[in-house]
């Protein structure tokens, strides 16, 4: 905010001021504007100019002085030739008494105090003068940036009115919504908003009961693998060796294998696992058809037999750097396996 004490000092230096202040003021300005000031010429005089600058008054005042003592100077030549001149021709003048002479003193006494008096008053006043235009000075960079701040508020209220206008041309009246509509369409998408948090929680509950579901069904079949292989391993031995042995044997050989083949086909098609390969020794390559179409490279440690590394092909927009990572840790291939099936189910529903 503006300091406003030199402004208010000033204010309570006029006021003290005795109150034929203005009056000198104004007869002042006047004589300034009629130049009876340019005493010393035009292009000399700067207080004809900016009467009422201040900080021009002391040496304006000054060279005043100067010429009145020369004025002062050239009086009392005149007045010494004058005498000279009456008394070469014997003319006494007018002549005064001298009671008439001490009334002049008197007066000219008095006059001389009212002169040291209003040169003190007018000493102070230009100090003052001096003071405060040294206070304003310093404060001058204040209200120039403060002008500059406001002529760019001004600036930026007119561009505001001007994009109103152009605002309130480009759409008619009847384009325009009223309060109440605007109202009744933020309501409405609040319903919506709310509706569809609603149906994401309910579709994050489902995400994680299948989840869970997955995980005790893989765990299930996991358990159940080794089972299976070691009968479908021990079947296929004992129908080689039991293969001469008899129709009958052969035909139960084939019932055991389709059996298996079946609970493959259906593990299949309950993960949506179209092929199985292994390119090489330490990798496996799962092909998955649905939900949707996507493919599961796990490579194997061929020392350590651990879980080395997991690749992805399909299912755009799902990385899987952190649940690969938590599975290369925990050397658990079917925890990422539940977890791609999982966003596969969610990329099949549209939650991708």
């Amino acid at each position: 905010m503006l300091n406003t004490t030199p402004i208010a000092r000033v204010q309570d230096a006029v006021e003290k001021v005795s109150p034929y202040l203005a009056e000198y003021k104004k007869a002042y300005l006047e004589r300034a504007e009629r130049g009876e000031f340019n005493t010393l010429g035009s292009s000399q005089s700067m207080l004809s100019r900016h009467p009422t600058y201040p900080v021009l008054m002391r040496s304006e005042a000054a060279l005043q002085q100067e010429y009145l003592k020369k004025l002062k100077s050239k009086f009392i030549e005149t007045a010494a030739k004058a005498q000279f001149l009456r008394f070469i021709r014997n003319d006494d003048g007018q002549q005064w008494g001298a009671e008439e002479n001490e009334q002049l003193e008197a007066q000219n006494q008095k006059e001389k105090a009212e002169l040291r008096e209003t040169k003190i008053r007018l000493q102070q006043s230009f100090g003052r003068a001096i003071e405060l235009a040294r206070e304003l000075e310093a404060e001058r960079p204040l209200l120039v940036k403060e002008a500059k701040e406001a002529n760019r508020l001004a600036k930026e209220v007119s561009e505001m009115r001007l994009e109103l206008m152009r605002l309130g041309r480009d759409k008619p009246v009847e384009e325009r919504l009223t309060i109440s509509e605007a109202e009744n369409i933020l309501d409405n998408q609040i319903v919506q908003l709310q509706d569809l948090d609603t149906k994401l929680h309910s579709i994050q509950e489902s995400a994680v009961e299948y989840k869970s579901a997955a995980k005790k069904v893989e765990k299930e079949i996991e358990a159940l693998r080794p089972t299976v292989v070691q009968v479908k391993a021990q079947l296929q031995a004992d129908a080689a060796a039991t293969r001469a042995e008899g129709r009958e044997e052969a035909e139960a050989m084939s019932r055991m294998c389709d059996w298996y083949t079946s609970a493959e086909d259906m593990y299949k098609d309950l993960f949506g696992l179209e092929a199985l390969d292994t390119p090489s020794e330490n990798e496996m390559v799962l092909q998955y058809s649905k939900p949707v179409p996507y493919t599961v490279s796990l490579v194997f440690n061929p020392t350590t037999k651990r879980l080395a590394d997991a690749k992805l092909i399909g299912l755009p927009g799902v990385d899987i750097t952190e649940p690969r990572d938590l599975a290369l840790d925990a050397n658990d291939g079917r925890q990422l396996l539940a977890y791609l099936r999982l966003r596969a189910a969610l990329a099949a529903n549209g939650h991708a």
